[in-house]
């Protein structure tokens, strides 16, 4: 079973971080509250992926006994918790059947805001607040549809590439993900998540101002 990236996150607290990827010439389309999450969030879609910055909304569904095993409070709230504040979520190149046995290990999230009787597959484990939180897409990218996109500087992009630094080693199953090289975690003082289109062919990057921990490389 082959994955691929199908989108990141940052969670944060600070409202100032959309307006700065903004800025930057990332356009968000896409917006959802999480039912029974206490999330929200706002969308920047890419040809085959899409970034995401999720904002709490709602403090006593963030700590209920579903939710908190996801860390998503400490997450979004990192700057006075130390918790990682990003997520990566891969999907497969083909249809993943229920029986097939995944070469690492996961755990069933049931949030309330998808169809009952589903779940998503997740790979940090409970609590790991330190780790970023790597999660399952059950199915492969949909087909292109016929709707033209909202046109932004990343709109004709792809995704290639991530690298995460952080002050924390990856210790449980996320480390299958870079010792695959679907993901990079690299030693440092700070977090930062790094994105790179276009396999960073052009030799342009652009580390987008603070609190976003995000730089673009194209």
């Amino acid at each position: 079973m082959d994955w691929e990236l199908d989108h990141v996150f940052i969670a944060t607290a600070d409202p100032r971080c959309e307006a700065i990827a903004s800025e930057f010439g990332l356009t968000f389309t896409e917006r959802r509250a999480h039912q029974g999450q206490g999330t929200t969030n706002a969308c920047a879609l890419f040809e085959n992926a899409f970034f995401e910055l999720l904002f709490a909304a709602r403090s006593d569904e963030l700590q209920s006994d579903v939710v908190s095993p996801l860390g998503l409070n400490e997450r979004i709230h990192w700057q006075q918790t130390g918790a990682c504040p990003f997520g990566i979520c891969f999907r497969p190149t083909a249809p993943l059947l229920d029986e097939v046995m995944l070469p690492f290990e996961t755990w069933a999230y049931r949030p309330a805001y998808i169809p009952v009787g589903s779940s998503i597959s997740i790979v940090t484990p409970r609590q790991s607040l330190f780790e970023p939180l790597v999660f399952l897409a059950k199915r492969p990218r949909l087909s292109p549809t016929s709707i033209e996109p909202v046109l932004h500087r990343g709109s004709k992009r792809t995704l290639t590439a991530i690298s995460l630094q952080s002050p924390h080693q990856a210790q449980s199953a996320v480390s299958w993900f870079i010792d695959k090289g679907l993901l990079s975690l690299a030693p440092g003082n700070d977090y930062l998540m790094s994105l790179v289109w276009d396999g960073g062919r052009a030799g342009n990057v652009e580390r987008l101002a603070a609190p976003l921990p995000l730089a673009i490389s194209w």
